[in-house]
């Protein structure tokens, strides 16, 4: 809900005052922090309020500001003009080495330096905006960058790079729990697969899209979705299909936006030969200010009329397509040449800095040369420790997350259900010599630990045999025998790892997303561990990946020794995910 105004500010200015004390951060911007996420305009009419007061403000709370106006201005999709908001509040977090706040400032940093037109210093950004969020677990914002990196590629044409980060941005998502970002997510999955001429693949993740807004009962989402599907049946001359996915989009023509949805729907009628239907949309579509409906509007214009032998009125229409398609290609044409130019740009200054290096590594080589044997070595004993106790707590918070999983596993299995059988017989015993010395207490407490331990016992039992169940449908799953009875020259499709891993998911407790906690693998590591999982042997893992046997054994080797810490061997980590 967007709030007025005049009352949001009768509501939030009390907060303001009674909060003016607050160090570092303001309950003010803390507020303002969770309105920009859902009511940007709010968020900056309360920012614009605060603005006077911040020079009473520490540096911290100044800067938190100055990151919060970029991030509401953003939600809110005004266009960044200038970047010199941002380079003073990513000066401030990369000197504070602010693991909070630094990947959000990069996040925000590629938001701008894009709507400036210079993609490679957007994705500059977004890169060190990945790297600086590898311990983070604000998985939306993780989700948001692989977004903006995937629409990046897409708009320099790099459609293979695209679908592998907006691949990342769906994982992260689910484990994020954010319905509307996997519904985008899907939806640019569908786009990729669409400009790669993949219509198997882009009807599948559209439709998947679809399915998951209407969960959602989101109008919004459904119409988005089946918007673009009706568009790409059109394109397929899936008529029927279509039809009907238009049909039920009409019901949401109120949040789309008119102009597409006229265009879509005036080319369907002009291929089913409806004219009169398709001269009508055309007409609306063309009435929108947007270059590329009036152009594709007049176009279609002009073939109906010389279609229907009205020779005058299609060279009027011709006449406006082609003084429309002239100003598309300047359009064009100036867009390309602002990428050449902002390519050139980013090339120009990392010269720059490379040669700026290399001057200040040779005004400090005689410095360093100055450096006494002794305070070098210091030096490097210290580097050492840091770097030992990095490596230590990277080790121990693996081997934590490690030992999390085993107990939780040995905490699930038949061998605790075993163990607190034993345990139940020594309090038998127990029980026994505390009522033969009518020890009403001591018995009153055995007793509640028994019922504690056979509760136990039941519920360990239960999710053994919910587990049982489970596994049992997936082995008589059609997906789970595809993958058993695939060879080299299966064909096997995208959706068909997306099924295999949502059918294990739903199975082993989300066991891709928890993989991905565990250590970031590549899409490839994944599918191995899914069919690992599923009890294929190596020798038919490796056709399906594809990759040599040889290959196979040093992958699986190395994912043990990275998430273990330790040497191990390839069956070391088929064991490890079988039981994972």
């Amino acid at each position: 809900m967007k709030w007025p105004e005049p009352l949001l500010l009768i509501i939030l200015l009390p907060l303001y005052f009674l909060s003016c004390d607050s160090k570092p951060y303001p309950q003010v911007l803390q507020l303002a922090d969770s309105l920009a996420n859902t009511c940007p305009d709010s968020a900056i009419v309360l920012l614009e309020q605060f603005k006077d007061s911040t020079h009473q403000e520490s540096k911290e709370a100044q800067m938190y500001y100055q990151l919060l106006t970029i991030k509401a201005r953003d939600k809110a999709y005004i266009t960044h003009t200038s970047d010199s908001l941002i380079l003073e509040v990513l000066h401030y977090y990369e000197k504070k080495k602010d693991k909070k706040h630094l990947p959000e400032a990069y996040y925000y940093a590629g938001r701008i330096y894009r709507d400036l037109g210079d993609a490679p210093q957007a994705l500059e950004y977004f890169f060190k905006a990945i790297e600086s969020a590898k311990d983070c677990t604000n998985y939306r914002l993780i989700s948001r960058i692989y977004s903006q990196t995937g629409m990046l590629y897409l708009y320099q044409d790099t459609y293979d790079q695209a679908l592998e980060v907006f691949r990342k941005a769906y994982q992260y998502n689910i484990l994020a729990d954010d319905s509307t970002g996997i519904v985008y997510n899907l939806r640019d999955i569908g786009r990729t697969f669409t400009t790669l001429n993949c219509a198997d693949s882009s009807l599948y993740y559209y439709k998947k899209a679809f399915i998951k807004a209407e969960q959602m009962h989101n109008k919004h989402l459904m119409g988005i979705v089946l918007s673009e599907l009706s568009s790409l049946y059109i394109q397929l001359d899936m008529y029927p299909e279509a039809n009907d996915a238009i049909q039920r989009s009409n019901q949401y023509i109120k949040d789309l936006g008119l102009a597409p949805h006229y265009a879509i729907l005036a080319d369907y009628y002009h291929r089913i030969n409806q004219l009169d239907s398709a001269i009508f949309y055309y007409t609306k579509a063309a009435n929108f200010n947007d270059f590329y409906q009036k152009q594709g509007s007049y176009k279609g214009l002009g073939n109906i009329a010389r279609k229907k032998g009205q020779y005058k009125e299609a060279m009027e229409y011709f006449d406006k397509y082609l003084i429309y398609t002239d100003s598309i290609k300047e359009i064009i044409n100036t867009e390309t040449i602002r990428k050449m130019q902002s390519l050139y740009n980013y090339q120009l200054k990392e010269e720059k800095n490379r040669e700026l290096q290399q001057e200040n590594k040779r005004q400090e080589l005689w410095l360093t040369i100055l450096i006494s044997t002794i305070m070098l070595s210091i030096t490097l004993i210290i580097i050492y420790q840091q770097y030992n106790k990095r490596k230590k707590q990277k080790i121990q918070e693996q081997q934590r997350l490690l030992d999390e999983h085993k107990e939780k596993q040995f905490h699930e299995s038949l061998q605790y259900i075993e163990y607190n059988k034993k345990q139940l017989c020594q309090l038998e015993e127990n029980l026994k010599q505390a009522e033969s010395e009518k020890n009403e207490l001591k018995q009153n407490l055995i007793n509640a630990q028994k019922e504690l331990l056979e509760h136990t016992n039941k519920q360990v039992e239960a999710k053994q045999r919910a587990l049982q169940i489970s596994e049992k449908a997936l082995k008589e799953s059609d997906i789970y025998k595809k993958f058993h009875l695939a060879n080299e020259d299966s064909k096997i499709k995208a959706e068909d790892w997306d099924t295999l891993s949502e059918e294990i998911d739903k199975t082993y407790n989300r066991f891709t997303a928890r993989l991905y906690v565990l250590y970031p693998f590549s899409e490839r590591e994944i599918r191995i561990c899914l069919l690992i999982k599923i009890n294929l042997k190596p020798s038919k893992i490796a056709p399906l990946i594809p990759c040599a046997k040889q290959t196979l054994t040093s992958i699986r080797k190395r994912m043990y020794e990275r998430t273990h810490n330790q040497h191990g061997n390839p069956e070391s980590w088929d064991e490890f995910i079988r039981n994972f």
